[in-house]
């Protein structure tokens, strides 16, 4: 089974954190960084959306919040089809080989997974269609608390790293209300890769429930 993603309509606004949400995880209460603030929270977003697999979409940037996309899948045969952006996804239509199908009656869709099962009469049946092409929305309309707390942990980190010496190898450093890290040392957290990553630990360990399954 082929699919291909297009965004419809993109999200509005990318940031993951508001202004004073920036300031705080700094410890800044003016204005004089928020511009630089603001460039790193799309920067970082950008990190945590590769670390969370989120679907790139032709005419959008990656994201986790809410978009309208447009799915084709063609020579499908399978026991469900798995969207590739899910999180309170809303099927807008859906139609398999040119019939526009009834949600609740020719199918159902997960909201958090994005897996779309087809139905007749009622019943669980198998997709088989030479293309279905599938309108939805998927993300978050507001960034939910524990994806904040992801980026502001993340932003704090990457602003206390913004001065260090690039030559330095290790350094043990106390970062208040978050833990003990060892600066230098930033590893992606995909079991059995000991690559340098993108995402420090401590960020990637919150963000499980927004990684998106990769299928083969």
């Amino acid at each position: 089974m082929l699919s291909v993603l297009a965004v419809t309509t993109p999200a509005s606004d990318r940031s993951l954190l508001t202004q004073a949400e920036r300031r705080e995880a700094i410890g800044v209460t003016d204005s004089s960084q928020d511009t630089r603030l603001a460039a790193l929270d799309l920067r970082l977003g950008t990190a945590i959306m590769a670390e969370c697999h989120v679907a790139i979409g032709a005419g959008a940037e990656p994201t986790l919040l809410q978009e309208t996309l447009t799915e084709t899948f063609r020579r499908v045969d399978a026991a469900v089809l798995v969207l590739a952006r899910r999180h309170n996804v809303e099927v807008i239509s859906l139609v398999e080989d040119g019939i526009t199908l009834t949600g609740d009656v020719g199918f159902t869709a997960d909201p958090e997974s994005g897996l779309v099962t087809r139905l007749c009469s009622d019943y669980p049946r198998r997709w088989c269609a030479t293309k279905v092409v599938v309108v939805y929305k998927a993300g978050f309309a507001v960034v939910p608390g524990d994806l904040k707390m992801a980026a502001m942990d993340f932003m704090r980190l990457a602003w206390a790293e913004k001065n260090r010496d690039p030559s330095l190898k290790s350094e043990v450093v106390d970062i208040p209300d978050v833990r003990r890290v060892e600066r230098g040392y930033w590893v992606g957290s995909v079991p059995g890769q000991s690559s340098e990553g993108a995402v420090p630990d401590i960020v990637a360990g919150q963000l499980t429930r927004f990684r998106n399954m990769m299928v083969a």
